[in-house]
């Protein structure tokens, strides 16, 4: 391996380290989110509140009372049937309290979406044109483990939306199917009804993103303050989709958008984040999924974020439970107003809302070369090709091909400069028995750099065209694994390009491999090591470095046991790159005139060479280090 390739994968190894340390949060950040300040307090008290003022014939387990207000709260009357036990707070609110369930189903073109009259909360959402991993409708919302419920004072006492039964109407306008939840506060005495809570929904022809509004009709009468404060408390568990449970559950985690549009990932681990700052949107994402709430006209005050895993082990249908509590400066005369995205994280649908919803796909924005090329490179490419009906097998390589030609000039410049160098083997093996002595490292470097400039050569000119293309790779491996578009897409003899095409199973678990055997993990990783041995075969060396070359084989052996549990997507466009690379390098020894490019650096050797201000420096530290060697 030639000394430039070292030094340009050293740089890429060192860029690679560089991007990990980037992405992650520093300590200031860490000890920020930690902080608890006073409207996230008041976050918790309403979380607490909520739990205590909850009826005690639906909940299970006992609150503890937090003050007098809500002490009073727990006191029982009798409604009118005399037989439904009514906390005091919903004494003007115990015909909604006390009805019965219903469910409401709606169709449109992309999903099968249901509402619970219990709360006025989606019950399911099913989408049309997608399927699990048990070929049934990708099911994101299931209404026993799912919450949806506001904290809103009225009458002097808190109250939820999740403990009270709306009547609906349903009315379609156009293309767009409306439905009303109403739940009257009713006066006990005269049976005059003086206002109440409104949940409006629209739900438009084909799309995946619903309108939710939250109003009160006459709030002065059922006392509701003109400006107040409201949490809401945002729940699901959420449901495999994907065969992989273990993958999926990675890439299960919570998201969102801040007042100055950053978006954040939480680690895909369990943990309990506090958000002191303003947030336009929250997405509970998967994999290839997304349920995601936006604030239509402002921000939330201030959130806190909390997932917690299950057993992956277990028989549950269930990844990990996401929990969010925020709060919201609400003005009574105008209404709570939300967006609900559920569908499919699919780039073009989500960028096309224009609130940066796409960057819920983890295409590298952290690091905005990766995110240029996934952005106005790949992602564009991949579309048109998608447009020809193409098997996305066939797109990839073409895919792969294009992108290799792109960067040719680049791959041309780095075999060049490799071909200068092995012109310059000859005389760089004279230097070396020349100074074989480690005291004269100084003097063999000097007359080095010296053979380099009068030849005209940068002998770090192959590394810069390497750097390059640094971004393409990491886009790629940010690209494929979050593609959509290949879940389920049957190539050869993978089933599922998004996930790892499984060719025996080892019924064992091998730590850093997994229990199974991806073919083109293992195809990628042989080119790998074909094309390693290619280029050195090719780029003879000295052994100056010899860790170095065990290193060079030992890298496809470790990208062996992390790609096999990647997707097959992935494994098969760098499999395909080394494939045209080892093509490339063939091609480019074919046509390129080794005794051509010698003789060129034979005839800069007769012309004058200017000395540089650093290698006159480095002739003044060599004669003074000659000189102290005499009086030594």
């Amino acid at each position: 391996m030639e000394r430039s390739q070292v030094i340009g994968f050293l740089l890429l190894f060192a860029l690679l380290v560089g991007y990990m340390f980037y992405i992650s949060p520093s300590k200031e950040e860490v000890a920020k989110q930690k902080k608890i300040q006073d409207s996230l307090r008041l976050v918790e008290q309403h979380k607490r509140d909520s739990a205590i003022l909850a009826d005690q014939s639906i909940q299970d387990t006992t609150k503890n009372v937090i003050n007098d207000t809500l002490k009073k709260d727990k006191v029982a009357a009798n409604a009118s049937t005399g037989t439904t036990k009514v906390p005091e707070a919903y004494t003007y609110f115990q015909k909604s309290y006390t009805n019965a369930d219903s469910i409401i189903s709606i169709s449109n073109d992309v999903a099968n979406i249901s509402f619970s009259c219990k709360g006025a909360v989606l019950h399911s959402v099913e989408l049309k044109n997608f399927k699990d991993y048990k070929n049934n409708p990708v099911q994101l919302l299931d209404t026993n483990d799912y919450e949806f419920s506001f904290v809103f004072r009225a009458f002097d006492r808190f109250l939820e939306t999740k403990n009270l039964f709306f009547e609906p109407q349903i009315k379609k306008i156009g293309d767009t199917t409306f439905v009303t939840f109403i739940a009257n506060a009713i006066d006990t005495a005269t049976n005059e009804i003086l206002g109440g809570v409104r949940v409006d929904y629209a739900i438009p022809k084909d799309e995946y993103m619903l309108d939710y509004k939250l109003s009160f009709v006459n709030p002065a009468n059922i006392g509701v303050l003109p400006l107040d404060i409201l949490t809401f408390t945002w729940a699901n568990n959420m449901i495999q989709q994907e065969k992989d449970k273990k993958i999926e559950t990675t890439n299960t985690t919570i998201c969102y958008m801040d007042g100055e549009n950053k978006v954040t990932h939480l680690k895909a681990k369990d943990q309990q984040e506090t958000l002191n700052l303003r947030v336009k949107w929250i997405g509970l994402k998967q994999q290839f999924f997304t349920h995601t709430l936006i604030n239509a006209d402002d921000y939330f005050s201030a959130a806190q974020l909390e997932t917690k895993s299950f057993n992956l082990s277990d028989s549950a249908r269930y990844l990990r439970h996401m929990s969010v509590g925020m709060t919201i400066e609400h003005n009574s005369d105008k209404p709570i107003h939300f967006k609900i995205f559920t569908g499919p994280l699919k780039y073009n649908i989500l960028r096309d809302y224009k609130l940066r919803l796409e960057r819920e796909i983890p295409l590298g924005w952290g690091f905005a070369p990766i995110a240029w090329v996934n952005r106005f490179l790949v992602i564009p490419v991949f579309n048109w090709l998608e447009k020809y009906g193409l098997n996305y097998g066939l797109i990839i390589l073409i895919l792969t091909i294009l992108l290799k030609i792109v960067l040719i000039p680049f791959t041309y410049q780095t075999y060049m400069s490799s071909a200068k160098m092995r012109a310059l083997k000859p005389e760089i093996t004279k230097i070396n028995e020349k100074y074989p002595k480690p005291e004269d490292a100084l003097k063999k470097q000097q007359e080095t750099m010296q053979l380099y400039k009068k030849s005209k050569i940068n002998p770090a000119g192959g590394c810069w065209p390497v750097l390059l293309q640094f971004p393409i790779l990491i886009a790629m491996f940010r690209f494929f694994p979050s593609a959509i578009e290949l879940r389920h897409q049957a190539f050869l003899w993978a089933h599922d390009l998004s996930a790892s095409d499984s060719i025996i199973n080892l019924g064992v678990n091998i730590p850093l491999y997994g229990d199974h055997v991806s073919l083109f993990a293992l195809l990628m990783a042989i080119s790998t090591l074909l094309y390693t041995y290619i280029n050195n075969k090719l780029t003879p060396t000295d052994n100056t470095m010899p860790g170095m070359k065990l290193m060079m084989y030992g890298m496809p052996i470790l990208f062996l046991g992390i790609f096999n549990n990647y997707s097959a997507a992935l494994s098969y466009y760098y499999f395909l790159f080394n494939v045209i690379s080892i093509l490339q390098t063939y091609a480019f020894r074919l046509f390129v005139n080794e005794e051509k490019i010698r003789a060129k650096l034979i005839e800069n050797w007769k012309k004058p060479v200017k000395r540089s201000s650093w290698q006159q420096r480095m002739e003044a530290l060599a004669k003074q280090q000659q000189a102290n060697a005499r009086k030594k």
